[in-house]
């Protein structure tokens, strides 16, 4: 009689990476302290700025050379010479013009939210068969960009030198698997398990795109062991799968 063992509960170690877009939103603010000089108009002659003391500021009032400072006499009736130079007449005597503060920068505008993740699959769940005639099916997420929930049916190999097995029935869990923007998402994973009681290795895959409601896909799985000092070399080849939103 060939052989036929059945390949007990795979322990698939699934390992998905998912990269996660922290997309954050930056804010920026900005003070400043703007500092308004006295107005400095007009020009006086090269002769009256080098004969100002420091302090004082060279002016020309009435067509002559003046040094101007504040508590210095003034005639009120230049007293609009005087403001080009950043003074006021008050009561016959200079006085500095108060510089008026300036007004506070508007607050920076807040930025943009960032756009939300545009849906690679329609969400829900999709059930359907392998073409061995087993069990496919899997949930898209909410947000239309995992695959999750993945199970499969029983799954039957070939085996050189001889001999079948029989096993599967994956079930992946929570485990996500991430949608290309295609609506292509993959499995493809190396794990140990055991046939029987002989230890064995194995190497799954599975492909699928998503389009509209409706999916389909491959799965290919191998498996190795020893038995009795014969090593065995099993493998299901490559099924397809197709798989309906149902909800």
């Amino acid at each position: 009689m060939g052989l036929r063992r059945r390949l007990s509960k795979w322990r698939l170690q699934l390992a998905l990476v998912v990269g996660t877009l922290v997309v954050g939103g930056l804010s920026s603010a900005a003070s400043g302290a703007l500092t308004i000089g006295a107005a400095q108009a007009g020009s006086a002659p090269t002769g009256a700025a080098s004969s100002c003391k420091q302090g004082f500021t060279p002016a020309v009032i009435a067509g002559k050379a003046k040094c101007l400072k504040s508590g210095r006499a003034c005639a009120k009736r230049y007293q609009k010479a005087y403001r080009k130079y950043g003074f006021n007449c008050v009561n016959g005597h200079l006085r500095k013009r108060a510089v008026p503060p300036a007004p506070p920068a508007p607050p920076p505008s807040p930025p943009a939210p960032p756009p939300a993740p545009t849906p690679h699959a329609q969400p829900g769940h999709y059930k359907g068969l392998s073409s061995q005639l087993t069990n496919f099916e899997f949930d898209v997420t909410a947000d239309g960009n995992f695959v999750t929930n993945l199970v499969t049916g029983q799954i039957n190999e070939g085996c050189t030198p001889g001999g079948s097995l029989y096993g599967g029935d994956l079930n992946f869990g929570t485990s996500t698997i991430p949608i290309a923007t295609d609506g292509s998402f993959t499995i493809d994973i190396p794990y140990e398990g055991k046939v029987d009681e002989d230890v064995s290795t194995g190497h799954l895959t599975i492909i699928g795109h998503l389009s509209g409601n409706t999916a389909t896909g491959t799965l290919s799985d191998t498996v190795s062991f020893t038995s009795d000092g014969t090593q065995y070399s099993c493998g299901s080849g490559l099924q397809t799968w197709t798989a309906t939103r149902t909800g």
